[in-house]
């Protein structure tokens, strides 16, 4: 996958503080067309599909009766790709994988999810409506006039100085000129929080890639929101300490994911204060 930074003014609007929380987000762009660790990735991936697809074929094989009889249809195994049968919906889920390990580099997600962790989405408008709601119940949008999805394409102007951009249609105008939206299958993923080990729960999280085939490109636009911090930077450093001898990479990995930017002053902190005690002792 190929990481291509047009969507850097669309990643600013997702970071942002309210009262109650925080919310941390990146739209990400990437193509298609496989590097040197891409194609290992979608090897391995495709065989791990494939041995599982023939080890259906010959469990159903081996129970089903002879006046039954066996079809390729009634084996492929369901997803939201299309059946696991034909190498283009593996290779689908396949990029998907890809596109987390990279946007997430201190996961590796080839071992842990399957085709069925994702859903594919029926209706583009849906998708954009569950985004904007989450998004604009906690950050009011600027005043703009877009055109109705069922007239094609989107259009925004905006009232609002360039430097308080705020989620909107014109967000969406961006995407859509790099990807034009309704030729796109949009897939969902909903991780569960224990997924990453994190310590503080997401009030809400959402994952959707934007898949144009025809363009060869795939965006991932993935946002969160969790509780304001309620502790001080001293406390949030002392909490770490906490697990650092025993799980000091983890506690980064998970700070890194959770909360973002801040993690790096809180463990800079952290590793400070653990260099100096090692001095005195």
């Amino acid at each position: 996958m190929k990481f291509v930074p047009l969507f850097d003014e669309v990643t600013s609007v997702l970071n942002f503080s309210t009262l109650d929380c925080r919310v941390i987000g990146g739209c990400d762009l990437y193509t298609t067309k496989a590097a040197g660790s891409d194609k290992k990735l979608y090897r391995n991936i495709e065989y791990s599909l494939e041995s599982q697809y023939v080890s259906l074929l010959k469990y159903s094989a081996s129970i089903a009766s002879p006046s039954e009889g066996l079809s390729p249809k009634t084996l492929s195994q369901p997803s939201p790709f299309g059946p696991l049968s034909q190498i283009s919906s593996r290779r689908t889920f396949a990029y998907l994988i890809a596109i987390l390990n990279a946007s997430h580099s201190d996961y590796d997600f080839s071992e842990i999810l399957s085709p069925t962790d994702f859903r594919r989405e029926r209706s583009l408008k849906s998708v954009i409506n569950v985004i904007d709601s989450n998004l604009n119940g906690l950050r009011p949008v600027a005043s703009v006039n877009h055109q109705n999805l069922t007239q094609g394409g989107f259009s925004a102007t905006s009232s609002s100085p360039s430097h308080s951009r705020k989620w909107g249609p014109d967000m969406w105008a961006i995407i859509d000129k790099e990807m034009v939206l309704e030729d796109c299958t949009v897939y969902c993923w909903a991780p569960p929080d224990e997924l990453f080990d994190g310590d503080e729960r997401s009030i809400w999280s959402m994952n959707y890639f934007f898949f144009n085939k025809e363009l060869k490109r795939v965006t991932y636009l993935h946002v969160r929101a969790i509780p304001a911090m309620t502790h001080s930077p001293r406390e949030c450093v002392e909490m770490f300490k906490q697990t650092a001898n025993t799980h000091q990479s983890g506690a980064n990995k998970r700070a890194r994911f959770w909360l973002g930017d801040q993690a790096d002053n809180v463990i800079y902190e952290q590793q400070a204060e653990l260099d100096a005690e090692d001095e005195v002792s």
